[in-house]
């Protein structure tokens, strides 16, 4: 039987951990299937996203704009060239923005788009960013395709964009499908216990490494890191030959 989690801990990491937990436990019992999983996730966050009275609120984060530097600006550290972006999950479109200003700062033009698997937030996005209304789409990171035949240099996932034991094959996915040649697929971890790179070992399995990863003290609790993790696209013989 697995321990309980520390409830401080788990509410740093999620502050709607214990919904969420009620969430996979349908999953997993049959009472829902994977639709129905996006469904009642979706109903949990965007009420609050909508009723939020600022874009960092919006986008799910409770702080402003210095936490949010603080929290999210380590994305910075994975801008090694120019190119396009993508955020596999925009809300309201502040972190379209903040790349933008990131790359501006290390001498990098990034040109970013967004996708949102809620219409009412890509509304909120679009309303917010017009000169960006084109680049934010609607659908799920898990199968969906870009209007247009490029794909991106950069795309951003974070790991609950898809139910536990469907998360690896979402990063294989994206990297076959929606990461360019040569590109990067970043993984937002968030919080995670200091100890071991949880998060990083599932998603990439055994025999797979990340090639890069930046990680920072979380401003509350000791015991926990705030991470994230790229992968550089691999050749598409590399992607053939390994199981999804």
């Amino acid at each position: 039987m697995r321990d309980e989690p520390d409830p401080r801990i788990a509410a740093l990491k999620e502050r709607r951990w214990r919904e969420v937990a009620e969430i996979d436990a349908a999953l997993a019992a049959g009472r829902i299937d994977e639709r129905g999983w996006h469904a009642a996730m979706a109903e949990l966050v965007t009420p609050a996203y909508l009723t939020a009275t600022n874009p960092f609120g919006q986008a799910g984060h409770s702080g402003d704009a210095a936490s949010w530097e603080e929290s999210r600006g380590i994305i910075r550290h994975a801008l090694r060239r120019p190119g396009t972006f993508l955020d596999g999950g925009c809300a309201s479109g502040i972190l379209m923005e903040s790349v933008r200003r990131w790359g501006e700062e290390r001498g990098v033009a990034i040109e970013p788009y967004g996708l949102e698997i809620v219409p009412a937030l890509a509304e909120l996005a679009r309303a917010r960013l017009p000169q960006w209304a084109a680049r934010i789409f609607v659908g799920n990171v898990r199968d969906w395709h870009p209007p247009h035949a490029a794909r991106f240099d950069y795309v951003l996932l974070r790991p609950e964009y898809a139910p536990p034991g469907q998360r690896r094959a979402l990063i294989r996915r994206v990297q076959a499908d929606l990461v360019a040649p040569d590109g990067r697929l970043i993984v937002f971890v968030g919080s995670e216990e200091a100890r071991e790179r949880r998060t990083e070992a599932e998603l990439l399995g055994p025999g797979r490494c990340a090639h890069g990863r930046v990680e920072r003290r979380h401003p509350t609790h000791p015991a926990l890191r705030r991470r994230l993790f790229w992968i550089d696209r691999p050749r598409v013989d590399d992607l053939a030959g390994e199981p999804h």
